[in-house]
């Protein structure tokens, strides 16, 4: 068996593995040719794997995958002392058989904390941030909302704003435009793409679809969501600026979360960078994680065209 075949056998046994590792999300997300994966195997076992995505001799991220990284599964018992010998020998093991390639770069699951192997081995990181509700009930949720999303969510409600489930990949791709095109931005991904990624996930049982609708059956809002066994991501949204003050947005985010408790599942917002964003992920009562974006850069010209670029960002500012 290839490597991808022995990983689809794992996926289906190692059901803790996050839905941007399943081998199926990677099928959609990158082509089924242009991925990979190494594994980690001792006494007969797989215990750790590590994907990527190959783009034009660089490992990269691939669209609307927050991470990728290593999955490592430890032996029962072990201490902290031999865990981190663990993850040391298998990260040494990874880095030293990924292809050689001009640049890699890759987010790595909140869950995994330690990347001082990866420094060992010439690698640096950012630290980014996403948002996460876990571990409260419905109640809970109400307290931790903040005032102005408890505020336009009655508004909302008093206007006949209802949120429904969906189907029509169309009508949402339609609203999801709108967001890129009020930034004067194209949107990063195409119809057929998005098309191939909901019905992986639907085949697959991973995936929500929510419309907001006005009293007369306009769609205001939307959001895409997918999950795995334990979380559910707010992968994709938007909103048509029509509507903008109608706070479609917010009753569908508040749908998303309660799917999430009622299942038994953390919700992801999936992070921001954007101060706007991060603020509003935060009045929702979700708690920050942080995760980290590990890099190389072996390419000389590559190096340099990122010093330059760095150079005129330092001008600007």
């Amino acid at each position: 068996m290839t490597n991808k075949q022995k990983y689809k056998e794992f996926c289906k046994k190692e059901l803790d593995i996050p839905i941007f590792s399943k081998y199926w999300w990677l099928d959609a997300v990158c082509g089924e040719d242009n991925w990979d994966v190494l594994l980690y195997e001792k006494g007969g076992q797989i215990w750790a794997s590590f994907l990527y995505y190959m783009q034009k001799n660089q490992i990269a991220m691939p669209k609307l995958t927050q991470t990728m990284g290593i999955y490592i599964k430890y032996p029962a018992n072990q201490k902290y002392y031999k865990k981190l010998s663990w993850e040391k020998e298998i990260i040494f093991y990874f880095v030293d058989n990924l292809p050689k390639v001009d640049s890699f770069v890759q987010n790595f699951h909140y869950d995994f904390t330690n990347w001082l192997p990866f420094y060992w081995k010439g690698f640096t990181q950012n630290t980014r941030y996403t948002y996460v509700i876990e571990n409260i009930t419905l109640e809970n949720l109400e307290n931790n909302l903040e005032t102005d999303i408890r505020r336009r969510r009655r508004k909302a409600d008093k206007l006949g704003v209802k949120v429904i489930e969906s189907n029509n990949i169309k009508n949402f791709y339609k609203i999801n435009s709108m967001t890129f095109q009020r930034q004067n931005m194209k949107i990063p991904y195409s119809f057929e793409f998005l098309k191939k990624l909901y019905e992986n996930c639907r085949d697959n049982n991973a995936v929500k679809i929510y419309f907001a609708k006005d009293s007369k059956d306009n769609i205001v809002a939307v959001n895409f969501l997918v999950y795995d066994n334990s979380t559910v991501y707010y992968l994709m949204g938007g909103i048509d600026p029509s509507f903008k003050d109608l706070g479609g947005m917010d009753m569908i985010l508040h749908k998303s979360i309660k799917f999430a408790i009622e299942s038994g599942r953390k919700f992801d917002f999936e992070g921001s960078m954007i101060e706007s964003i991060e603020k509003y992920f935060r009045s929702f009562g979700a708690v920050q994680k942080r995760y980290f974006t590990i890099s190389k850069t072996n390419s000389k010209f590559l190096r340099l065209k990122t010093a330059l670029k760095d150079v005129v960002k330092a001008i600007v500012r």
